[in-house]
């Protein structure tokens, strides 16, 4: 809405409204331009992005709403089309992404703010209608308060929904965030009569997810399965203790009423039988247990200590840790990290267990880590594999200690 301007009113007050908008305008052209070229300037995923510029236009954005409630002077027409724009860019620009990459929208939102940033400014400058707003409302503060109220309402869902979709994309369907919980997605592949089956797994979930695991093994089948089991050892203790012994993800666990992975799937969660030790038991069912993973020792030394960085900063989180990479590291060495030190090279010397075990067994299940498996899709299609089904299984129940 605007306001004609008001010849009557005095000239200082006139004064002190284009001052305000000028202010305001040259803030959000200011923070909304360094967020863009922030954005411009990473070149790594785009996920890996430190929201440092981003998290002080969201700052910026939230105390002008704030100071907009009380004084009328700041024109709604370009408020609340901030609001809205701010919001979706911290919500991983969520809904844009149903359409568009992540860093494709995320540049288009910021692109839209700049430009908004340099409108509002033009016409604090310029306009004579924004220069006789009144400085007090009831009205529009009624209206500003409203829309603060919507917008901080609905900035966790949709920041819900964009983190949600960030993390279907990145692991090509194997991990979904759902309102009932975190699903986790099986993919069954075939060829010539011979079934792969991977299997997005978490570190910690409900125990009735190992459990439901655990009876898909146990089911009757013509031949031998294969399990082919992740778990990089750590034979020189290169790791930081507290994730060498597995602390961290027990702690954890603990903490959220889980089970963890290593107490919860397979052969360590399955009573062994009287005198028997557990994998003399699967054996009997015609599963066999195999380590499929690399020791850290194995890793590029590059990557090796990359990793150590990294571990010690994650058992160390605090705010800072937030807006900045660990250690002297750069987005592009920690991608580097992700991708090609623990992604390729072990999803690698998986592949090459796989080929030297694959004609043994009527079925291999491929129970991993979810960034793993979009990789191991790929390999397996290139072999000739075809996916036949799909199935999902809720790994953490959000509504489980409501019911």
């Amino acid at each position: 809405m605007t306001f004609p301007a008001d010849s009557s009113a005095p000239i200082a007050s006139r004064h002190s409204t284009r001052s305000w908008n000028v202010l305001a305008a040259f803030g959000l052209l200011f923070f909304s331009g360094w967020t863009l070229f922030a954005d411009l300037a990473h070149d790594a995923h785009f996920v890996l992005q430190p929201s440092f510029s981003s998290f002080f236009l969201g700052l910026f954005v939230m105390g002008w709403s704030i100071a907009a409630t009380v004084y009328a002077g700041f024109p709604k027409h370009y408020l609340i089309p901030a609001i809205v724009l701010v919001t979706l860019r911290l919500s991983l620009a969520w809904p844009l992404t149903i359409w568009l990459d992540l860093r494709t929208a995320s540049l288009l939102l910021d692109e839209c703010l700049v430009l908004l940033g340099l409108v509002y400014l033009v016409a604090s400058v310029k306009s004579s209608a924004m220069h006789g707003r009144p400085a007090f409302r009831w009205q529009h503060s009624l209206a500003m308060g409203i829309t603060v109220l919507i917008a901080s309402i609905l900035s966790l869902p949709t920041g819900l929904f964009g983190i949600a979709k960030v993390i279907e994309d990145t692991s090509a369907g194997f991990v979904r965030l759902t309102p009932g919980g975190v699903q986790l997605t099986e993919r069954i592949f075939e060829k010539d009569d011979r079934r792969v089956h991977l299997i997005g797994m978490a570190h910690i979930a409900d125990g009735g997810f190992y459990d439901a695991l655990n009876g898909s093994l146990a089911e009757p089948l013509e031949g031998r399965r294969l399990v082919l089991l992740e778990g990089v050892s750590d034979r020189e203790k290169i790791l930081p203790q507290s994730f060498a012994s597995g602390e961290t993800y027990r702690a954890m666990a603990e903490k959220l009423g889980l089970a963890e992975q290593a107490l919860g799937f397979a052969m360590q969660s399955d009573k062994p039988a009287e005198g028997r030790n557990t994998l003399e038991a699967w054996a009997e069912r015609g599963v066999d247990f195999r380590r499929a993973d690399i020791d850290v020792s194995e890793l590029d030394p590059a990557y090796r200590d990359r990793l150590v960085t990294l571990l010690e900063a994650v058992g160390n989180l605090n705010l800072e840790s937030f807006f900045s990479m660990p250690g002297d590291m750069t987005a592009n060495d920690l991608e580097e990290l992700m991708v090609e030190g623990l992604v390729k090279s072990r999803n690698a010397h998986l592949m090459e267990v796989f080929a030297e075990h694959e004609s043994e067994y009527s079925e291999v299940f491929i129970p991993w880590g979810a960034a793993h498996l979009p990789d191991l899709e790929r390999r397996l299609t290139a072999l000739g594999y075809a996916p036949v089904a799909e199935h999902q299984r809720l790994g953490i129940d959000f509504w489980k200690r409501f019911r």
